[in-house]
């Protein structure tokens, strides 16, 4: 922010891609001082938009706490393979709580960390954020780089 301009540095939002993403169904790990804890094992799944295409590599995984109130802190890391055979890695953190009672759709909002080689060093010098959908067995994840 200047005194010129004073709108210079205030983020914004640009939807850069969509992840479809496969899931397990979760595994319960039992009980812990912060809450009741579970793992969400990551299948596969595919990546489109201006960030590149891809696919979801299997064998990551959400690890979650679900706690008293109903909230469900979610702790993500995985791999996605781009088309051009770059690899990256994901990791997400967030919270999700399930639709109030008046219909409205659940809240589900995460910070993302991707890490790249330097082919795409754009990946490492941004924030990304997500917007998130559960249905079933796949997690829609529409995500945004933060200007």
């Amino acid at each position: 922010m200047t005194a010129d301009n004073p709108d210079a540095g205030v983020p914004a939002l640009i939807l850069v891609g969509t992840l479809l993403v496969d899931v397990a169904p979760p595994v319960d790990l039992g009980a812990s001082p912060l809450g009741r804890r579970r793992m969400v094992a990551i299948l596969g799944g595919t990546l489109s938009g201006e960030l590149g295409t891809g696919v979801v590599l299997p064998g990551g995984a959400d690890w979650q706490t679900l706690h008293d109130d109903g909230t469900v802190s979610i702790d993500a890391h995985y791999s996605i393979r781009l088309a051009d055979d770059v690899v990256i890695t994901l990791r997400s953190t967030g919270v999700r709580a399930e639709a109030g009672e008046a219909g409205e759709a659940d809240y589900f909002r995460a910070s993302v960390l991707l890490t790249a080689p330097p082919t795409r060093d754009d990946l490492n010098r941004s924030l990304f954020l997500s917007s998130g959908v559960r249905s079933g067995g796949t997690v829609r994840l529409d995500l945004y780089r933060v200007t």
